[in-house]
């Protein structure tokens, strides 16, 4: 499976170049190009996951997730908050939580292992995922997959490292078709946001012009829910956030 052709440049090379060059202000510009919706957005998507997890039939001791291109290492961080205010062991039958960090940019690891201590973090690709079969009981990806060249094996990557019973979540920007909103989102999107962002942070790769080229060169929804069943993902589903701005992809490992 391959996705459809674009002209936005997805190598590994640029992609890591990219993001190497904003990882200082990342979480800094992300806040503030979202208005601070960032946080709330992956404090959802947390909370989805861990309900997911607690309608399974059978639970371990030990609670292990995956988070796959994981930058600075929000979602982690979200994930260790939440099990500590929300009191999830209990909730959730076990004594213990390990979560494990994924990305392939080396400098936004080196910011994610200062911001969450005691978690592993691994650098490697996420289409070729150094894990053994069936390993995790959740792996995520944030704002993540529009930069793999290859989505549908990156989800494949992600069901394999998957346990049984387990969940696969995503949670991806696309372009919003609510009719009122939509033209001010694009505008946003495409003119504000790439100004603002260069502005504040220079760098060689145009990160900031990248987004909205990624976005709109995506696969669609419809395509990632195939590709989810395809992987063996379980009556994947998506719900749209934020005007549509953005989509968030549950699927359980069969």
């Amino acid at each position: 499976m391959s996705t459809r052709e674009t002209t936005v440049d997805k190598s590994a090379r640029r992609v890591q170049t990219m993001f190497g060059e904003i990882a200082p202000k990342y979480d800094f510009l992300n806040n503030l190009l979202s208005f601070g919706l960032a946080k709330r957005w992956r404090r959802r998507f947390v909370r989805t996951v861990f309900a997911r997890l607690a309608e399974r039939s059978e639970v371990s001791e030990r609670l292990e997730t995956l988070d796959v291109a994981t930058g600075t290492g929000d979602v982690i961080a979200e994930e260790t908050r939440q099990w500590t205010r929300r009191k999830l062991a209990d909730k959730l039958g076990v004594r213990e939580f390990r979560p494990v960090g994924v990305d392939f940019v080396p400098q936004m690891l080196a910011l994610a292992r200062k911001k969450v201590q005691a978690v592993e973090f691994v650098e490697a690709d996420g289409c070729a995922l150094p894990f053994d079969d069936e390993r995790f009981d959740a792996v995520t990806i944030s704002f993540g997959l529009r930069n793999m060249v290859d989505p549908a094996k990156g989800i494949a990557e992600m069901a394999r490292v998957c346990r049984k019973e387990g969940v696969v979540a995503i949670l991806e920007f696309s372009p919003t078709k609510f009719p009122l909103f939509a033209p001010l989102f694009r505008f946003y999107f495409h003119r504000v946001l790439p100004a603002i962002g260069e502005r504040l942070m220079k760098n060689r790769s145009d990160a900031y012009r990248y987004l909205p080229e990624s976005v709109d060169a995506f696969d669609s929804s419809e395509k990632v829910l195939e590709y989810m069943r395809a992987a063996g993902l379980k009556t994947p589903t998506r719900r749209a956030m934020t005007f549509g701005v953005l989509g968030m992809f549950v699927g359980v490992k069969e």
